[in-house]
């Protein structure tokens, strides 16, 4: 289920008697889709480098994604854009593909990463969004 904001009203009133402005975020059209890595993909990093990172050094920075809605199921586009999003953080952190996992299924994806998304995304920054090229 889509989630829409809800009691703006209540907020504005809570933020006026604490003395706060009231935020103006625009909810925006997309899923954010949060990979966490695990234990899994800490393994395999460290398979290639002896710095051996630890699992909080490797989650510090977890990679967002932004994806279209799909209506209410949250699974589909992670479904539909996985291999896009493993092969990404693949990259990331060794961008010779003879260093990858064999198997770049669904199923790898899962056990690399702690999959998280929501249908609450605002965009409180000003200014256009830039896409950064290669």
């Amino acid at each position: 289920m889509v989630r829409v904001r809800q009691n703006s009203f209540r907020l504005k009133h809570i933020l006026l008697m604490i003395n706060l402005p009231m935020p103006d975020p625009v909810q925006i059209n997309r899923y954010a889709v949060t990979l966490v890595p695990t234990e899994a993909f800490r393994e395999w990093v460290n398979s290639w480098d002896d710095t051996q990172l630890s699992l909080e050094e490797i989650q510090k920075e977890p990679t967002v994604f932004l994806l279209s809605e799909s209506g209410d199921d949250l699974e589909k586009p992670v479904r539909k854009h996985f291999k896009e999003m493993l092969l990404e953080e693949l990259n990331t952190w060794y961008t010779d593909p003879d260093m990858w996992p064999k198997d770049l299924s669904y199923k790898t994806f899962k056990k690399f990463f702690t999959v998280h998304v929501t249908s609450m995304v605002f965009d409180l920054g000003k200014g256009r969004i830039e896409k950064e090229e290669d």
